[in-house]
């Protein structure tokens, strides 16, 4: 730069901004002189007067700006340099001062680097007024607007506007597309834009023609992606041919943000028309009320059309007769609280009456006119369902069942007469307390409360007993349901026990349960005796039977033993077994034949029992008799099926429950079968009378069959027991 004093034209208008400039100037030790001008007509006169060595200009001042300094500057002298000082400045007015001729722009916030483009611009000047100066200051100028092509922010295209192929791009562009630069560059601005490639030569053709130089486009990412974009196009020349360059903004968000917006407006216009609730404004102006405006779903809630509502007296006239003075109160109460909340009744157009809710604001203005703005909803269900909850509470109340309402915690919040009388506590005593504080007894087992929070805080009913305590000290026994309560969330918010008072039925049932089990004592010492009984007469029989020699006779007292033990053994099982009213049946058989076992006297080898049976359980009035037949059917089998020898002879009995409820039982011996001509309907031995008195009883059927030895088989209707 030359020694000489530096010559510097400040068109700023705060004095501030170039005692700064100068104080760069001086803190980098060059001598300079300067001149501070505001106005077009002051600068012009500088530049005639001053001989300046440059120019550094504000971009915007109130009644002058550095666009117009500039072009005065270049019209003086085209090698002049002319610095934009600004406070911000974006690209495409960077790019504006460049193209226009600008040497530099400098931001405020970064003013130590004045002086470097002050230097750098006079030296360019030095450099071109010794060389061929158009040349230079259009290399220099391509040099730097390349620079900044290709350091920008901003998304820059450079289109060939014959064939719409992109050129050039600089990496803010390769970064937003994400296409590599050989992949962007030579691509036809149809493979990213969805514009067809007439609209966009359309466009195109008015970017280079000025008639409008910024589009909004819908571009396509190398991902697939579409996004909303604004470009701002115009022609630029290089190397003296005409290009396009095109800064593209991503106004994606934007766009979404605006669409919302119309969607909110959309939703919000939707909500006013289809809400339960009208909204409406008044305006007071000098006492006097006037209805301004009025939503559209004032038609649908009262029938009433808008032009209607906007009368004058359309409110007053609505209001029910008889709470028209309350309504009255509340417009005072409004404009004294500034908001104010009514309920009143109003009649719709078809003169039915609603209730409404009146929520009013009073709004002040600055002047003597102010605004009522509220809401009027149609609470009419709610009105009833309070009737309605006013009825149920006075049910509750005077229910039989203590009803308690509690919160999440267990602190009673409510309860009803009964509750009170149930307890001995009064509501003062009982409000707000913990159940569990209140009447437990200590009698119930710490893990019953545990089950029953465990199941109510889950969500589900518990249904038990209790033993609690009254406010006196005496136990009482309630039959509890405990109800969770759940929000509109889901979340657990209060429990509700009844409780019905059961101490009477519990004293009943134990004095029942004390009866029963004297009862069950006596029937077991019954069925005891009996067995006894019939034991002694087993025994009184034999005794008579050794002291005779008749064999007749002593076959017929066996036969007579026999059948008692029969009976007898069904007596043993009942007095053995825990339930008194019916036995296992398969059991009493296995003992019943290996007592038979037992009797037999012979010392050939006893058959093998084989059993196969259903799980059967039987009465006495059904074991007997059914007994007493299967033991005639094993006998017979035992005296004459086998002959001599017993070798390798079975006898196998089998059980088996119909679908019919029938029971079916099956004895088979491999004996030598019944003897020709055998008739069971009319033998006329005692065992086969006994047989057909006993099966009648049993309302059953016996039958006979011969197949490899005797089948007897005898089938009954079972007697429910249960």
């Amino acid at each position: 730069m030359t020694d000489r004093q530096l010559k510097i034209i400040f068109v700023e208008d705060l004095p501030t901004d170039t005692e700064l400039a100068e104080r760069e100037f001086k803190k980098n030790g060059y001598d300079f002189l300067s001149m501070r001008v505001d106005t077009k007509e002051a600068f012009l006169s500088a530049l005639n007067s001053f001989n300046a060595d440059i120019v550094i200009s504000d971009y915007m001042m109130p009644v002058f700006d550095g666009m117009t300094a500039l072009k005065m500057a270049k019209e003086f002298d085209p090698m002049l340099p002319f610095i934009v000082l600004t406070g911000s400045m974006n690209e495409e007015t960077a790019v504006t001062c460049m193209k226009a001729g600008a040497s530099d722009y400098v931001i405020k916030e970064h003013i130590s680097r004045l002086t470097y483009a002050v230097v750098e611009a006079i030296e360019r000047r030095e450099i071109q007024e010794k060389s061929n100066l158009q040349s230079e200051l259009l290399r220099q100028s391509e040099e730097r607007y390349r620079s900044f092509f290709v350091g920008s922010n901003a998304v820059m295209l450079i289109i060939d506007p014959t064939d719409t192929v992109i050129i050039d791009a600089n990496n803010a562009a390769i970064s937003f597309y994400g296409w590599s630069r050989d992949e962007l560059i030579g691509k036809r601005l149809s493979e990213i834009n969805t514009l067809s490639p007439e609209m966009l030569r359309e466009q195109i053709r008015r970017s280079l023609f000025l008639e409008k130089n910024h589009f909004q486009f819908k571009h396509r990412l190398a991902d697939g992606r579409i996004l909303d974009v604004e470009a701002h196009s115009g022609p630029i020349l290089i190397g003296g041919v005409k290009y396009l360059l095109s800064i593209i903004h991503d106004i994606s968000e934007r766009i979404a943000a605006e669409s919302e917006r119309d969607a909110l407006g959309t939703k919000l216009s939707h909500y006013l028309s289809t809400s339960p609730t009208v909204t409406y404004s008044l305006r007071l102006d000098a006492g006097k009320a006037k209805w301004e405006w009025v939503s559209e779903n004032i038609t649908r809630m009262l029938g009433y059309s808008i032009e209607e509502a906007l009368k004058s007296d359309w409110w007053f006239m609505g209001v029910y007769a008889s709470d028209r003075a309350n309504a009255l109160k509340g417009i005072a109460a409004l404009i004294k609280n500034e908001s104010h909340v009514q309920e009143y009744r109003f009649v719709k157009k078809d003169h039915s009456v609603v209730w409404l809710r009146d929520e009013m604001r009073f709004v002040k203005g600055s002047d003597d006119a102010s605004e009522i703005v509220g809401t009027l909803t149609d609470i009419t269900e709610h009105k009833r369902s309070e009737e309605s909850i006013s009825l149920k509470s006075a049910a509750l109340d005077a229910a039989d069942n203590a009803v308690a309402i509690t919160d999440r915690n267990g602190a009673i919040e409510w309860v009803n007469s009964a509750f009170l009388k149930l307890s001995g506590y009064t509501e003062k005593e009982a409000m707000g307390k913990n159940s569990r504080d209140l009447v437990k007894s200590g009698k119930v087992d710490a893990a019953v409360y545990r089950s029953l929070w465990d199941t109510i805080l889950s969500g589900q009913v518990w249904r038990g007993e209790l033993v609690n305590k009254r406010k006196t000290g005496e136990l009482f026994y309630v039959e509890m349901t405990i109800t969770p309560v759940l929000n509109a969330a889901g979340y657990i918010e209060h429990f509700i026990a009844v409780d019905s008072d059961i101490t009477e039925r519990i004293r009943s049932n134990e004095r029942l349960e004390a009866s029963l089990r004297e009862k069950d004592v006596l029937l077991r010492e019954v069925h005891h005796r009996v067995k006894n009984n019939m034991q002694v007469i087993s025994s009184l029989l034999n005794l008579s039977a050794n002291e005779l020699a008749d064999s007749v006779f002593s076959r017929t007292i066996e036969a007579i033993t026999r059948r008692i033990q029969a009976m007898s053994i069904v007596h043993e099982q009942f007095y053995e077994s825990e339930e008194l009213t019916r036995i296992d049946f398969p059991l009493y058989l296995r003992n019943l034949t290996a007592a038979l076992i037992q009797d037999q006297e012979t010392d050939s080898e006893r058959p093998q029992f084989i059993f196969s049976s259903d799980e059967v359980m039987l009465n006495l009035e059904q074991a007997i008799p059914a007994g007493l037949i299967i033991s005639e059917f094993v006998s017979n089998s035992l005296s004459y099926a086998f002959g001599e020898s017993n070798s390798s002879c079975s006898i196998s009995i089998t059980l088996h429950l119909s679908k019919l409820g029938d029971l079916e039982i099956e004895v088979r011996d491999n004996g030598v079968g019944l003897p020709e001509g055998f008739d069971p309907k009319t033998a006329k031995t005692l065992g086969m009378q006994l047989i057909n008195i006993l099966s009648e009883q049993l309302r059953g059927t016996v039958s006979f069959r011969v197949d490899v030895g005797t089948i007897a088989t005898l089938r009954f209707p079972l007697v429910r027991t249960d």
